[in-house]
Parts: structure tokens; sequence; C-alpha cells
């Protein structure tokens, strides 16, 4: 494969490449397309929605975990900004092609005792979002049993926008209602929605069988079981399921109380809360990486499914298909070299080496 000015320009036998290009020699290990992570909160302490600094921050970082695009993930109209900016300044790593909002229009958390109103899904609102975000915003997730929601769907459909359903436990019919509106996504399955019974589908049967949806899976071996991951991707096909980490801000952090939160034994529970809890997971701390080796070592799914799953499948979902998520000439020069254990040995943004764990020789 041959690299000029930050795109695949050529892909043929190492013979053919002349002799004054600088080479990578990537023997005994696998190229993949660069990750693309669409659904992504926070990194090594901080949160996209705290702005450009924290943008660039978790961008730096990204590359480390084979991850080589994201959609910075956000709720309010400051993080919007905030992304617009750090994208505007150049980021250090991993690229931004685009925003996910999930939020600020979800179905409460009611924990014992609390009284949480519903907020009214507001259009000027979105015109709002879509207007800071400046063409970048791809994503946008809510909760279809909110006031006003079908009609925010079909206008954020209107305007070229995948609008997912996010954190609701609404029954199959009103899935079915969300989905005549425009609907065509779901945030993470499983997760904060309501579930299958064979006598009432709810929302994860809806999304099972309906071909127009495509669907998010955290597949850290956390938060959803392998035989559910399987059953979702039978279901759906690696091209309807897209990987995620939803990582929070906790992400390459060591354990320990963090506020009101704690990250131990692999997960980040809010203080006081146990597995025997509802509503135990406060966000992944896993990058997609590992998602990646997780689910080919606890599913039957090959390398080449789960890479699908985590660079080509999200990428046609939020429209960069273009330009990423496969190796192919004219595309971005995003690619990642994986070990022999699936982790990232070397990392390439646009052409450029943005990650070396020291035992690939790269001259890039």
């Amino acid at each position: 494969m041959i690299v000029e000015n930050g795109r695949i320009a050529e892909i043929g036998p190492a013979s053919g490449v002349p002799a004054d290009l600088e080479v990578v020699d990537g023997k005994g290990m696998t190229l993949a397309p660069g990750l693309i992570d669409m659904h992504h909160h926070g990194a090594v302490g901080v949160r996209a929605e705290q702005g450009p600094e924290a943008v660039a921050k978790i961008s730096q970082y990204l590359p480390s975990t084979g991850t080589t695009s994201w959609l910075p993930t956000v709720s309010t109209l400051d993080g919007v900004k905030g992304i617009v900016a750090a994208k505007k300044s150049g980021l250090p790593g991993a690229d931004a092609p685009g925003i996910h909002m999930e939020g600020p229009y979800l179905a409460p958390k009611r924990l014992p005792g609390e009284k949480v109103e519903p907020k009214t899904v507001d259009l000027k609102e979105l015109d709002e979002f879509m207007t800071a975000a400046e063409g970048m915003l791809r994503v946008m997730g809510l909760a279809p049993e909110l006031p006003n929601a079908l009609a925010g769907i079909r206008h954020l459909a209107s305007n070229g926008i995948v609008v997912a359903a996010a954190h609701t436990k609404i029954t199959y019919s009103q899935f079915m209602e969300a989905v005549d509106a425009g609907l065509r996504h779901v945030t993470h399955v499983y997760n904060v929605m309501s579930r299958l019974h064979h006598r009432e589908p709810n929302m994860v049967g809806g999304v099972l069988v309906t071909d127009e949806i495509t669907g998010e899976l955290i597949a850290d071996g956390h938060h959803v079981h392998p035989a559910a991951m399987e059953v979702l991707i039978r279901c759906k096909g690696v091209e309807r399921v897209a990987m995620i980490s939803d990582s929070a801000a906790f992400v390459g952090m060591p354990d320990g109380e963090y506020g009101d939160l704690v990250k131990k034994d692999g997960v980040l529970r809010r203080k006081g809360f146990d597995a025997s809890t509802d509503h135990t997971l406060a966000g992944s701390i896993w990058p997609l990486g590992y998602n990646l080796a997780n689910l080919v070592a606890s599913t039957k799914y090959t390398l080449q499914d789960a890479v699908t799953m985590a660079s080509l499948t999200p990428a046609r979902i939020v429209g960069i298909a273009d330009r990423k998520g496969s190796i192919a000439p004219g595309k971005d020069a995003d690619l990642v070299l994986l070990n022999s254990e699936l982790a990232p040995a070397l990392t390439i943004v646009g052409g450029r080496v943005a990650f070396s764990d020291g035992t690939v020789a790269a001259g890039l």
C-alpha cells in the first residue's frame, strides 16, 4: 500500500513500492482500517463536554486505542460549540468528523424518592444545536416518549440528522411510531431501554426485527452478555451493528473514587451501588479497541466481523463511508496495525503516525 498526502494512493505488492518512500513493515500483524467510535463521551480524566482543550486531550489519547475517528458525544449547546472550536483549531490525534448529541431530551432516571419532570422537545432549541454545529451534527439521541418528541424526530430527520432512540422505556408500538416519524438508529442496544418479553416485545424486540434500524453495541463484556451480543448481531447483521465505547471520562485512569463514582473491577458505578441495584453502570471505562478484542474472544464472530462493526458500519451510519471505514484507494489513510493480541501496535491518522508502541519501525 502507498500513502500520499494523507490518503491511500495505491494498494499492491511490496515489490512495487518506489525505493524513495518511507516503509512500515507490519509483518506478522493485521492491518485494519482505523476504528471509528461514534459514541464517545470522554477519556483520561476529561469529557468532551468540557470544551476545546478537553476535546484535544481526548483526540491525542485515542490513537493509542486504535481509534482514528470519533464523534465527541455531548448534551449541551456549549458542548457543541466547544467541539466545533476544537475542530477548527486542528486536532492532534484522532479526527472528529462529526458530533453525537445524547440528550438533553432523555427520559429521566428516577432513583427512589426522586421526582423528575420529563423535558419537552423544543424545535427551536434543535435548530440552535444544528446552527451551532455548523454541519457537524451527525447523530441526535432522544427519548421518543417525551412530549413533542415525534415532531422533533421528523424535524431532525428532515435536516439530514440520524435520529436515535436513547435512554427510553417505550413500548413496541411507541417504537414503531417513532420509526414511522424518521427514527433510524438506537443508542447502546439493551442498555437503558425496555426489555424484550414474549408478550410485549418492547423496544429491544422492535430493534431486532426492524430492518430500517441500526444499533450500537457496548461489547466490553460488562454491559451486554456475549449471548445477547450474538442475538443482536444475528438479527441485524454486522452491517447494522456499530460497536461503540460509550466511554466516560475515566478510560485510561486508575481504579478509585471520582466524586460520586467508583471505578473498580472493570466497571463504573455510582458510590453505594452494586450489581443488585438498578442503574448501577454509569458509563463504560473501556476503549473501542478493547471491545473489539473482547467480542472476538467471547463470541463466534471473526476479527473481520468485529472490525467491520467498529469501522465501516459506523462510517456508513454517520455518512462518512466515502472517505473512512475501509482500506481502499482514495480514502483517508486512517489505519491501525494490530498485534497477535489484537492490541494496536501502530496507528496512522491521515497518513501520519499518531501512535506507536515501539515494536514497529515507522518513518512516515
